[in-house]
């Protein structure tokens, strides 16, 4: 048996909305190197924000999480800046969005964990003016990942 044809995958701009392509390839790498100016220079205002200001000081021997999750970030912010601004390959961003769908998934949790778990977080009345700026800027990106990753709304066929 000689080599298999290789299927082209549909190109990412043809079938990506662009206002989805937009938000991955500018607004959100803008937006997480916001947070990464947080988390470096000033971690506590995010712990404070995050927890409804029930945590205000940041042991220093803790720190390195607050490192760690900069890399995630900046992980993101490359990915979506750099990586997915010049592949331009349906399968590579859905297999991209995928995975940052996992990480959005931990970050929700960690959302909820921050203010007292599910039972807190569902309250949507009791919300504080943070816990909205978090979620209302956080959704549009992770909307736009699921409709990816699910194929809902893409243009054209893929497969």
């Amino acid at each position: 048996m000689g080599p298999q044809p290789t299927r082209r995958s549909p190109t990412a701009s043809a079938t990506i909305p662009w206002l989805w392509r937009f938000l991955l390839l500018n607004v959100e790498p803008l937006c997480t190197i916001g947070g990464f100016l947080v988390l470096t220079f000033a971690p506590t205002v995010y712990t404070s924000s995050m927890t409804r200001h029930t945590l205000t000081t940041i042991d220093p021997a803790s720190e390195f999480i607050y490192t760690q999750l900069v890399g995630g970030w900046l992980h993101f912010a490359f990915i979506e800046g750099v990586v997915l601004r010049f592949v331009d390959d349906y399968r590579v961003w859905r297999l991209s969005c995928l995975g940052m769908l996992v990480s959005d998934a931990f970050f929700l949790h960690s959302c909820a964990q921050a203010i007292g778990g599910w039972e807190v977080w569902l309250q949507v009345g009791g919300w504080s003016v943070d816990d909205w700026a978090v979620t209302v800027s956080t959704l549009p990106f992770v909307l736009a990942r699921v409709l990816i990753v699910s194929g809902i709304g893409l243009r054209g066929k893929v497969e």
